[in-house]
């Protein structure tokens, strides 16, 4: 009977109509949405059929095979068992006698293997032996249709399990029945392929074994499948498809429990490197690639396999370095990367893999490793230091040519520095002598830099090892290299330069401990300074050097203060550049004695502070305007980052005498004025608000109590911006004064008015929303604010002019907010309120009022009306209930397990009551209760027994 959608019938001549008008570019997005639905509905079972009959042509008949496709593979559910054997007959009478289009047939094979796989165990028991039973009578040998159109088959039903969506019992299910079947479809295939000298056939024969193998093909019996792939390699029509099943035939997980057979068949496949070796001889890299991935995928599977055969027999250590002669010889590719070659990238991860496997191996095992592999990464990290070279020439390059071998470089440095963890001092030595001799060669020809920059990219590689390892400390290797930094002829090249540049950054750590050589480093980066092309890497060098070394910058403090004025005086620096040279600007003046600070930043800084003074003056600013104004506010902000005369263990002892005022101290005082004009004349520009709260901020946590003086004027040009437009970043400012001074009886009255008004604020500009996702970021920030104020200085909230009851009601109704940090920072908050409550009487009546409503909200986001993602903040609530107001959680418990239908429908009084009991039981161990939880939820939400469920159980959840 046929059905009616959005008022057209669901005929076969409506739908032929619709499907030609479609094809014929004359289809609206009606027609387009008018098929999809009619893929989808009950009629589709019976008009397919009728689409797929011959006399309709090729785009007609598509579309139903596709329809019949997608409800066999989608709707099974729709059909009763009953039904089963009239649609299997169906289905296998139209496969057999089907003589169209290919792209149609295989959207029947598509089908056949749909219903094969929901049925298989069930309905079909052997379907596999069926459909070759079915089939091979009609093999012919002037006839392959048959043997076509079955391997095509047996090829696309174990790729059908991929991509159905089933749940995660039945998929185990099918798997377990298709792995029963290997054999047999192992053993047909062996037969065909020595009976047929077809290529079309092998080729689609090869297929179908690279499909089954994901099904575990049985090591021992497969003897003759794996002779017939190795007589492929040398056949043109076959061997990329042979490769290819090989490749997963080696990679699969059980491959390693038939160690013997491994070895045999990597004996088998070691005479393909003469196949690797010629494409790489001739150049003809694309053609190398079938038998380069098949030795790295043996290689990385089986990593360990091949260290233990190196170390336990003549005869397996030489077919194990065979085999890695063979992948060197790729990440050696003699053409360059990425313009005629991309072949040398794919070892990358073979290399890591066997490193790593190295480094686990026993003491013994480790040493003879070592013995074995450190001539292979020798060679190793000289192939790199070639490929690693630039190209004088890549000016002419594309830009993503330019990219792809950035990327590629850094590839490198990782596995030059995973080499090192073999190598050790013989790495050092190596790169030395490389080194040295590209320092000759690079005096006698400047055309040779690309040599010399390669060995200073993979110094720079190993910099970050080095600066890790304890042993190292006293490496005289060390000092050699550095010491060799100011004789390299790096003036006369950028890129040179700028790897000496990185390295230099990279060996800050290890500079610290070795003073002697900061004089050369620092005159070669303080020189860069004024180099727009350097200056990115001389600022983030002079940060790192000075970040690091501050106890041995003293005597050159001067030098660098003068080279970071010449260079901003300079304008070849853009803003980043300015700003981040704060950071060792601040430092060094740091290192100065108080006097001379201000008098040396003073034209440095004054510029800066004379166009705020300037740009804050008049009515709000506009685009270039206020983004000079977020620059200077920055820029102040990363100099009181470091900017501090104070005792601390990093920097040197203040002098004896006087005390002096922090610098910090008085710039904030002289610009809180202007702060006030630029808040006055933007209050409504967050970003330059925010600016001005961190540069706050920034002051505040570098002067600690010092800041007291100014403690008033702070905080009212911080409130003032909070009324005009509440912003996050003046939160965080103020809490910084809530938790310095909340402990002081002469600060408490005017913090609880200030905490009295900004939960005011706040809550007024919460409510003024549409919706609370409007201010979600404001709602984090005060919730966070509170949290930290609850923490550190509770008595704050013991005030009578501040609404708690509405605070509390407020992050109760934020719980249930899509947005995660705002959820995060109130059931933090409530987590906090519910602890702290106990050893603060006036709050034990707030939890009590109203812990009820906010365990029943608890409960509905862990039913339901949350994210799942969130479960674990509401678990950190009911914990803190359990801990602190045990009897009351088991009223509220008592209440949720008589309310019907709660936390949902799904949920029997049964499951809530062993809920009740987990929950009530874990009151230490927050991991159970988190499992508890979780599955609680997963039942009140339908998952229980879904694939989503399996997944959580498989990645520990």
């Amino acid at each position: 009977m046929a059905g009616n959608l959005a008022g057209v019938e669901l005929t076969a001549a409506n739908l032929e109509q619709a499907v030609l008008q479609f094809y014929q570019s004359k289809a609206t997005q009606e027609t387009h949405q008018w098929l999809t639905l009619a893929q989808f509905s009950h009629q589709a079972w019976n008009f397919s059929w009728e689409l797929i009959q011959p006399d309709k042509s090729p785009e007609v008949q598509f579309f139903g095979a596709s329809c019949l496709a997608m409800k066999v593979s989608r709707s099974w559910s729709e059909l009763d068992p009953e039904q089963y054997p009239a649609l299997r007959k169906k289905l296998l009478d139209t496969i057999v006698s089907y003589t169209g289009p290919k792209i149609v047939l295989t959207r029947i094979c598509v089908a056949v293997s749909g219903f094969v796989i929901h049925s298989i165990g069930e309905y079909w028991q052997q379907p596999i032996q069926d459909l070759i039973n079915l089939f091979q009578p009609l093999i012919q040998p002037d006839n392959l249709r048959p043997l076509a159109l079955l391997l095509e088959l047996l090829t696309v039903i174990p790729e059908e399990i991929s991509t159905l969506a089933l749940p995660s019992q039945k998929r185990t299910k099918v798997r377990h029945h298709l792995s029963t079947s290997v054999r047999t479809v192992i053993q047909f295939l062996v037969e065909i392929l020595n009976q047929q000298t077809n290529s079309e056939v092998a080729v689609q024969a090869f297929k179908c074994i690279q499909a089954w193998v994901q099904f575990g093909v049985p090591f021992d019996e497969s003897g003759g499948i794996i002779e017939r792939l190795l007589a492929a390699a040398n056949d043109d029509e076959l061997s990329d498809v042979a490769f290819d099943a090989l490749s997963s035939l080696v990679t699969h997980p059980d491959t390693h429990k038939y160690p013997n057979h491994l070895m045999a068949l990597l004996k088998r496949l070691l005479p393909l490197d003469r196949i690797l070796l010629d494409y790489i001889a001739e150049g003809s890299y694309d053609c190398a690639l079938p038998v380069l991935s098949l030795f790295i995928s043996f290689g990385e599977s089986h990593s360990r396999l091949l260290i233990d055969w190196a170390t336990s027999s003549q005869d397996g250590r030489e077919s194990v370095l065979r085999l890695i002669s063979a992948i060197l010889s790729a990440s050696a590719c003699p053409a360059q990367f990425p313009i005629s070659e991309t072949i040398s990238e794919m070892p990358f991860g073979f290399w890591y893999i066997l490193q790593d496997d190295i480094i686990a191996c026993e003491p013994e095992q480790y040493q003879q490793c070592v013995a074995l592999f450190g001539p292979v990464y020798t060679a190793l990290v000289n192939t790199m230091l070639v490929k690693s070279m630039y190209d004088p020439k890549d000016d002419q390059w594309t830009a993503d040519q330019r990219e792809t071998f950035r990327c590629y470089r850094t590839d490198i440095a990782d596995t030059i520095m995973y080499s090192f963890n073999i190598l050790r001092d013989g790495l050092l030595h190596s790169l030395l002598q490389h080194l040295d001799s590209s320092i000759s060669a690079c005096l006698t020809s400047p055309d040779s830099w690309p040599a010399l920059e390669s060995c200073l990219h993979a110094w720079y590689a190993v910099a970050e090892s080095l600066a890790d390892s304890e042993e190292e400390e006293a490496n005289p290797l060390l000092s050699m290299f550095l010491a060799k930094l100011p004789i390299i002829p790096f003036s006369k090249n950028i890129r040179v330069f700028s790897t000496v540049l990185d390295c230099i950054g990279g060996f800050s750590d290890w500079l610290a401990m070795h003073s002697q050589l900061l004089p050369h480093v620092t005159k070669i980066v303080t020189s860069a300074l004024g180099n727009v092309e350097l200056s990115l890497a001389a600022t983030m060098a002079l940060k790192d050097i000075s970040r690091d070394c501050t106890d041995s910058m003293q005597p050159y403090a001067g030098e660098v203060i003068d080279a970071i004025h010449q260079s901003t005086l300079a304008g070849c620096l853009n803003t980043g550049e300015v700003i981040r040279l704060m950071y060792p600007l601040g430092k060094m003046l740091s290192l100065l004695p108080a006097s001379q600070i201000l008098q040396r930043l003073q034209p440095i800084l004054t510029p800066h502070l004379q166009m705020l003074d300037s740009l804050s003056s008049g009515t709000a600013a506009d685009q270039a305007s206020r983004q000079k104004i977020i620059f200077v506010l920055k820029l102040m902000g990363t100099l009181f980052q470091t900017l501090n005369i104070n005792r601390r263990a990093d920097d040197q002892p203040e002098s004896e005498g006087e005390p002096v005022d922090q610098p910090v101290f008085i710039i904030i005082k002289q610009c809180l004025p202007v702060f006030e004009k630029v808040c006055q004349h933007n209050s409504r520009d967050s970003e330059m608000i925010d600016a001005v709260c961190a540069v706050l901020k920034q002051s505040v946590s570098t002067l600690l109590d010092e800041i007291r003086p100014l403690t008033r004027d702070v905080l009212t040009l911080t409130m003032s911006c909070y009324r005009a437009t509440p912003q996050p970043a003046a939160l965080d400012l103020v809490k910084q004064f809530f938790v310095m001074y909340g402990r002081e009886s002469e600060m408490e009255a005017p913090l609880k008015s200030l905490m009295c008004e900004i939960c005011n604020i706040s809550l007024r500009t919460i409510q003024s929303g549409a919706t609370m996702s409007d201010h979600a970021d404001l709602i984090d920030g005060f919730f966070s604010m509170l949290t930290q104020v609850l923490k550190k200085q509770a008595a704050l909230f013991v005030n009578n002019e501040l609404d708690t009851v509405l605070l509390m009601q407020c992050a109760i109704h934020t719980l249930t907010m899509p947005e995660q940090h705002p959820v995060k920072s109130a059931a933090n908050f409530l987590t906090q309120l519910v602890t702290v409550s106990r050893e603060t009487e006036s709050l034990v009546p707030l939890v009590n009022q109203h812990g009820e409503q906010l365990f029943m909200q608890v409960m509905k986001c862990i039913g339901g009306d949350a994210s799942r993602s969130f479960i674990d903040y509401y678990t950190d609530i009911l914990l803190a209930l359990n801990k602190k107001y045990f009897d009351n959680l088991c009223r509220y418990l008592n209440a949720m397990i008589s309310t019907e239908n709660f936390p949902s429908e799904l949920c029997s009084k049964e499951a809530k009551e062993n809920f009740a009991r987990l929950v009530l039981k874990e009151r230490a161990n927050k991991r159970k209760l988190q499992e508890a939880v979780r599955e609680f939820s997963l039942l009140s939400r339908g998952l229980i027994g879904s694939e989503y469920e399996s997944q959580l159980v498989q990645f520990g959840l």
